[in-house]
């Protein structure tokens, strides 16, 4: 068998290889520091199982934890995550949120970590994948799957997010996004900026963003949200967006509500209302 594209291959291999060694050093690296410093860590494996403990040893390939139920031997390949645990914060021994990365709808400033996505589908019609490239970069795409509504009259998105951390509780993103809405033939674009607060159970997210089309924009719109996770499995939501109408005058859509939390998927069921109308919201993210 011949290879039509033996400089593509090459690259391919030689990315994944970086990536690969990149990850591991990080991983070695977490447990050796946790090891001098005499902390625990915490571990998810690829399966999503967690385990804390003490560290015993480190070597290339593996590193052995010693946790209430033993001791493990942790193969660098078989780990999602490597955290050092703080005994005066319970969250720092909690799974990592699926969707920790946004609010109902709307992104925070926290960002996907490299190789990992999610695919998140909302009202049963409307679906949506993320994937992040590096800790610091993740794209997104999305459809609608409308019956009766031929392709061509489908809703299409594609979009982009870069951001990075602050320090250990501050978190900055700006995204943009292409929006193709159903027969109408003009696409129009978002472009959002975001900060997060995070810390131990709550995160506080302001968000200000414009639409763009036509070579003209909206009015900049503020986003204020947050969640707090009352355990390990669940949190409470809300989302405010406040659009401007006129001078010193805007309108809020608002929202409440909560997230199950389980080790590969979130569950979001809430409400948003704007005047007096309230219009309950159901959506799945599943992580991969």
């Amino acid at each position: 068998m011949s290879t039509k594209h033996p400089f593509l291959l090459t690259f391919f291999s030689l990315f994944f290889s970086f990536t690969v060694t990149a990850q591991t050093s990080e991983f070695k690296a977490t447990f050796i520091k946790a090891q001098q410093e005499n902390k625990q860590v915490t571990v998810t494996l690829t399966n999503e199982n967690t385990y804390v403990g003490d560290v015993v040893s480190v070597d290339e390939e593996s590193a052995g934890v010693r946790t209430k139920d033993g001791v493990f031997n942790f193969r660098y390949d078989r780990i999602q995550s490597v955290r050092i645990y703080n005994p005066s914060d319970v969250t720092s021994g909690w799974r990592d949120n699926p969707a920790k990365n946004k609010l109902f709808v709307t992104q925070t400033g926290k960002m996907l970590d490299k190789g990992s996505g999610y695919y998140q589908n909302t009202y049963i019609f409307f679906s949506n994948f993320s994937y992040g490239i590096t800790n610091s970069f993740s794209i997104d795409a999305g459809f609608s799957m409308i019956p009766g509504l031929g392709i061509e009259n489908q809703m299409f998105t594609a979009g982009a997010k870069i951001g990075t951390s602050l320090n250990s509780t501050l978190y900055i993103s700006g995204n943009i996004k292409y929006y193709k809405f159903f027969d109408i033939d003009e696409g129009v674009s978002s472009l959002f900026g975001s900060i997060t607060y995070s810390k131990s159970r709550l995160d506080l997210t302001a968000g200000n963003g414009v639409g763009l089309a036509e070579g003209s924009s909206s009015d900049a719109l503020l986003i204020l949200g947050g969640q707090y996770r009352i355990s390990e499995r669940f949190a409470f939501i809300s989302e405010n967006i406040f659009f401007p109408t006129g001078e010193n005058e805007s309108t809020a859509l608002v929202s409440f509500g909560g997230r199950i939390i389980g080790s590969k998927s979130a569950f979001d069921l809430g409400f948003f209302g704007i005047e007096e109308t309230l219009i309950p919201f159901v959506s799945y993210t599943l992580k991969f």
